[in-house]
């Protein structure tokens, strides 16, 4: 009888802890891609760095919340060094994604870093996430 008990009691306290840690579920709940950014050109070519934010689960990021990525290049000369809402293709999307044009301005491997500040929410939470991510690029 008790170690049925128990084992109602772990089967009810199993979600319960699972939903009291909405900064891990929060990380679990998106990746960011960057498929189809350039990662060979030729020196004095043009490429683009692409950025997006992809919800594996049903959540999204936060419209009125802010967000801030910040990029930085070594060898390539961006248009742009810092986005927010208004610099995604579709600024109202809930996954967006960014789209930035570069020169390539050194031969040898270079490398775009950017810094993503944002909230990602679901119906339950609403979490700040902060991701470093950098992009290799190939310039011969």
């Amino acid at each position: 009888m008790i170690r049925a008990l128990v084992a109602v009691a772990l089967v009810v306290a199993a979600p319960l802890a699972r939903a009291a840690d909405p900064a891990a579920d929060a990380a679990r709940s998106y990746r960011i891609d960057t498929q189809g950014s350039t990662t060979d050109v030729k020196a004095g070519g043009k490429g683009t760095l692409v950025l997006a934010i992809v919800p594996l689960e049903k959540v999204h990021v936060h419209p009125q919340a802010p967000l801030k990525i910040t990029l930085e290049a070594r060898g390539l000369t961006l248009a742009k060094t810092s986005l927010g809402h208004k610099d995604a293709q579709d600024p109202k999307a809930e996954a967006p994604r960014f789209e930035v044009p570069f020169v390539a301005s050194a031969a040898g491997k270079q490398e775009a870093k950017a810094k993503l500040d944002f909230f990602i929410c679901s119906d339950q939470w609403c979490v700040k996430q902060t991701r470093d991510v950098a992009v290799a690029v190939n310039v011969k």
